[in-house]
Parts: C-alpha cells; sequence; structure tokens
C-alpha cells in the first residue's frame, strides 16, 4: 500500500489549470470518426502484409515442392539405373547357374536332349513364377484395370470375361434347346 506522501500524482485543486473540464480541449483528442478511420487504416494495413507474408510462404511453399520434385525425379532415375544393374546381376547368376547345371547334367546323362529339356523346363518355371509373381504385386498396387487390358493382350481371359462368356454360352443353349 502507498502512503499519502509517497504517492506520485500532483496535488489538485478544483479551478485549476491541471483539472479537465468538460469540452475545454477539443483539439487534444482526436474526433471519434478520425479514430475509426486511423484504426481502420491500420487494419488494412495489417490485412495487406498478412496478404503479402502469406502469398510469401505460398511462394516458398511453391519452391520446396518444386526442389522435392526435382529430388524425387533424380533419386528415381538413379533408383531405375540400380534396379537395371540388379536385373543384369541376377540374369548374370541365373545364366551362370543355368550354364553349371547344364554342364552337371551333360556329364552325368551325356545326352543333349536330356540337358536342353531340362533346363528349358527349368527356365519356364523360372518364368512362370516371376509372371505370377507379377501378378500378385500388380494386384496389390491397384492397375486391375491395365493388368486385364495386359491378360487379354496375351490371350488370358480374366474372370468378368469368362463369367460373360458363360452367360452368353448359357443363353445360346437355352436359345438351341428351344428351337
Amino acid at each position: 500500500m502507498q502512503r499519502r506522501e509517497m504517492a506520485t500524482a500532483p496535488p489538485q485543486r478544483p479551478g485549476s489549470d491541471a483539472a479537465p473540464s468538460v469540452g475545454s480541449q477539443p483539439d487534444k483528442a482526436p474526433p471519434l470518426k478520425a479514430q475509426a478511420f486511423d484504426q481502420l487504416t491500420r487494419l488494412a494495413a495489417l490485412g495487406w502484409s498478412v496478404t503479402e507474408l502469406y502469398a510469401a510462404q505460398l511462394k516458398l511453399a511453391g519452391n520446396t515442392a518444386r526442389a522435392e520434385w526435382q529430388l524425387s525425379g533424380r533419386s528415381l532415375v538413379i533408383a531405375a539405373a540400380l534396379l537395371v544393374c540388379f536385373g543384369a546381376g541376377v540374369i548374370l547368376l541365373w545364366a551362370s547357374t543355368l550354364t553349371l547345371l547344364g554342364v552337371v547334367l551333360w556329364q552325368l546323362s551325356q545326352s543333349p536332349a536330356v540337358t536342353a529339356a531340362v533346363l528349358l523346363l527349368l527356365q519356364a518355371a523360372l518364368l512362370w513364377w516371376c509372371w505370377r509373381s507379377l501378378s500378385y504385386v500388380l494386384s496389390q498396387v491397384g492397375f486391375t484395370q491395365s493388368w486385364r487390358q495386359l491378360r487379354r493382350l496375351f490371350g488370358h481371359s480374366t474372370k468378368a470375361d469368362t463369367s460373360n462368356s458363360a452367360t452368353q454360352q448359357e443363353q445360346a443353349n437355352a436359345d438351341s434347346h428351344s428351337a
């Protein structure tokens, strides 16, 4: 608590110049319209500043996305190159395995027909396994329409095609029995 002696307000008497009187100082306090206009001007300036900052932030986000896209593109190119190298390595490994197996089969059977038949069967089994694996992987990714078109292209029918053809055969059989 403060004591009277330590108070910082100056002593005032009624009728002194320091006491405010009603309507005696119109030039010191701006009118209400000017205050409202000043506040609206400040709000407009703040709004403009926020708009500029938002546009700058949006531009930075666009630059970041562009940089990430470029880095992603480079990464995909590098990943594709590494995948090709990996594929070449797998092909060389498989070719070496088939060669070694062919030599062993040749030494055991001394028959080129048996050796060629076994190697072709192994190659066909590997291709069939790759085809089945590719089918499973593509079904998981969600390229069902593309996969269906690929299957049609290679002469395989899909479930929808077989059900449609079965329905058509049933209708044809019913038509032939009624005639």
